[in-house]
């Protein structure tokens, strides 16, 4: 089980909380937006927590107009420079020691994680105009698989992007699974809705096995050169269908969460206890 934030912890955050502060935003020169990530990963890895690599605004706005109608948007300048946060196996025990030091009477996790949020915002400098969202509490709300996918963090998996006749008959097979399977009373009668297959966001390391908590946002610290990486890839065609079987039929039993059907390394998933 990974380490929380423990005195050990809180001295490398120390040092970790003297190379975010050196950062500064404004326009006299080009941010440095891959400094800055190894500067945020360092903070973060005491916490249980690891960030995404650096992507802008821009991306993220666009990809929710093709997919979203522009909802959800980022209200920041279009070269701005963000940053998604997740969780990884380990972090029930920061959960575990904030309840000990606080003892939160409800939203045990989100506790935990503005607790951590609130410390990053202090060791940000002023000029980069921080805005540091906790993405599972808002307000305002942000797609996190889509953050996922154009910062080149994750893949996506999409059961309507496999083409070829043995794509075709998994697909059919597979609503025709959802079809049965799903309750009228919570999905209607729709068979549209009853067929729908949803997509699913995986890591390459960490697979299922990890959870957004924060976009940071720094709307004072633009990198215009910044290239957007292509859509991340690291499935074979299926483990990715196998995936989506399992997450859309399955889900409380976590199988979709492991990388391959062979299981999943015991130091990269969350224990039984977890």
């Amino acid at each position: 089980m990974g380490a929380g934030p423990s005195s050990s912890a809180m001295g490398a955050g120390s040092s970790s909380s003297a190379e975010l502060a050196a950062f500064r935003g404004g326009d006299d020169a080009p941010f440095d937006a891959v400094g800055f990530q190894s500067a945020l990963a360092a903070w973060c890895k005491p916490y249980c927590l690891e960030c995404s690599p650096p992507f802008l605004v821009g991306w993220y706005n666009e990809k929710r107009k093709e997919t979203a109608d522009g909802q959800q948007i980022i209200e920041a300048r279009e070269d701005a420079v963000a940053f998604a946060l997740w969780s990884i196996p380990g972090y029930l025990e920061v959960v575990a020691d904030h309840f000990r030091r606080k003892r939160p009477t409800s939203n045990f996790v989100d506790e935990a994680t503005d607790e951590i949020l609130d410390r990053v915002r202090t060791d940000l400098g002023a000029d980069l105009d921080a805005v540091v969202i906790n993405t599972e509490r808002g307000p305002p709300y942000y797609h996190v698989q889509s953050v996922g996918c154009v910062a080149g963090a994750d893949e996506h998996i999409d059961a309507y992007a496999f083409t070829g006749a043995e794509a075709e008959a998994w697909h059919e097979e597979l609503s025709d699974s959802l079809e049965e399977s799903r309750d009228t009373k919570m999905w209607g009668t729709d068979p549209a809705s009853l067929r729908k297959i949803f997509g699913v966001n995986v890591h390459p390391v960490w697979g299922g096995w990890y959870a957004y908590r924060a976009l940071v946002v720094l709307r004072g610290a633009s990198s215009p050169a910044l290239v957007k990486p292509p859509p991340l890839k690291c499935l074979e065609e299926k483990e990715a269908q196998r995936i989506i079987g399992e997450y859309n039929l399955r889900h409380a039993e976590c199988l979709w969460r492991d990388l391959s059907a062979d299981g999943h390394p015991a130091d990269r998933r969350d224990t039984t206890s977890e």
